[in-house]
């Protein structure tokens, strides 16, 4: 009987088992049919990329590129036309102020110079001849003044003898002889005072000659000191402590005034300058904190200016740096900066889909629980940082959306994940 029992089972699979594999496919076929028919486009999920929308700290910060430059840049330049004599320094040498870079000739400064010194030489010793004729003058004038003094109180003294004499009528002296002293007294007291103006007058003109004479021999001192400053500026010096950046000249070469011949940069003294694209210029403001990265340090900072034109798209934000700076720290160093815009406790964000701004409603392709669809959906977007954007309205935590370029299907409502 058992024999007989399992001949029949074996029998009936024999006989129904096409049915059964030919009833599975009806079922997966009506089961992709209806696949079908809830979308009118398909994408392989291999070719997409998703992320989940998660609620938490969100960071808001933007991100650009650029270089250090010096904050104190320095050119020297000729102050003399001359010729390049010779070349001391070369671009990359550390200098500290007052070390010599370039060499300059000028024979005709030299020339002028040696003119100048005769010529002072020569007027201080002309001034000093005059100051003796002076104060020649000036003593003869002096006792020509005391001699007429001396006459005047001798015909005083005279008169004052007749006077007693007249007034006591004795007849000694006749009123012809004291008359004739009166007018001798009147006269003299006269000469004195003329030759006092006259001495007064004299020592005026002596002064002002001799600040006349002082003022041309300051004014030679004056073209002296300009000659031999000409002649030092031959040797251009370092005016900082710095690295050279730029020596455009070489030796034999004429150097016209006010031609560049040195650029000086103050190393310790840098600052980044950021280029920021002008769609999230925006929200930067003076004073945000600022993380610079050499590629082999990171360092802070802050925003210290920003720039109002837009060039190529990009705004340019000067950053100064708080703490020390980085060994690697030197000019023209490709850097990148991460602006730090602001910190949202709590909201929602997700990595930044494709295309999308900043504080804009745009429409994104949520995934379905079963991850079979998505759906296309308005989504409002707030503030945006460098690879995440913050979620207003739209979505939920836990959602799943397509952040990939949706380009090739954005005409459909409803599109299908293989």
């Amino acid at each position: 009987m058992d024999i007989l029992r399992k001949k029949t089972q074996s029998t009936l699979l024999r006989r129904y088992w096409p049915w059964m594999i030919g009833l599975a496919i009806v079922c997966v076929a009506l089961n992709y049919l209806w696949l079908l028919s809830q979308a009118d486009f398909s994408v392989d999920a291999k070719s997409i990329v998703t992320d989940e929308v998660k609620r938490g700290e969100f960071s808001v910060s933007v991100r650009g590129s650029g270089v250090l430059v010096p904050d104190n840049v320095q050119w020297l330049s000729a102050s003399v036309e001359a010729r390049v004599e010779r070349v001391v320094v070369k671009p990359g040498t550390l200098v500290k102020r007052g070390d010599l870079i370039v060499e300059l000739s000028n024979p005709q400064l030299l020339q002028l110079l040696e003119e100048t010194q005769w010529e002072l030489e020569a007027r201080v010793a002309e001034a000093t001849a005059s100051q003796v004729v002076q104060k020649s003058t000036f003593l003869m004038q002096k006792a020509v003044m005391l001699n007429a003094k001396l006459d005047y109180e001798s015909s005083k003294l005279k008169l004052e003898a007749h006077t007693q004499l007249l007034n006591r009528n004795l007849g000694v002296v006749a009123k012809i002889d004291y008359e004739q002293t009166r007018l001798e007294t009147i006269q003299s007291k006269q000469r004195w005072d003329i030759q006092q103006e006259v001495l007064s007058t004299m020592q005026e003109s002596i002064e002002a000659q001799n600040n006349a004479r002082i003022a041309r021999l300051n004014k030679m001192r004056k073209e002296l000191e300009r000659a031999q400053q000409q002649v030092e500026n031959l040797k251009i010096v370092a005016s900082i402590d710095s690295v050279v950046q730029e020596v455009p000249v070489e030796p034999g070469q004429r150097i016209s005034m006010g031609g560049n011949i040195a650029k000086l940069a103050q190393q310790d003294s840098l600052i980044a300058e950021i280029n920021i694209p002008e769609l999230e210029i925006r929200n930067v403001v003076i004073g945000q904190t600022v993380i610079i990265d050499t590629r082999n340090n990171k360092v802070t900072g802050r925003v210290s200016r920003i720039d109002p034109a837009v060039v190529n798209g990009n705004v340019q934000v000067d950053v100064e740096f708080i703490g020390k700076l980085p060994l690697d720290a030197r000019p023209d160093l490709a850097v990148e900066g991460e602006i730090k815009i602001a910190e949202i406790s709590d909201t929602l964000f997700v990595n930044r889909p494709l295309f999308a701004q900043s504080q804009s409603e745009t429409a994104v392709y949520k995934i379905s629980l079963d991850g079979n669809f998505a759906q296309r959906v308005m989504v409002t977007l707030g503030k945006g940082s460098i690879h995440q954007i913050q979620v207003m309205d739209g979505l939920s935590s836990g959602d799943k959306i397509i952040i990939s370029d949706p380009s090739s299907w954005d005409s459909y409502q409803k599109i299908r994940i293989n």
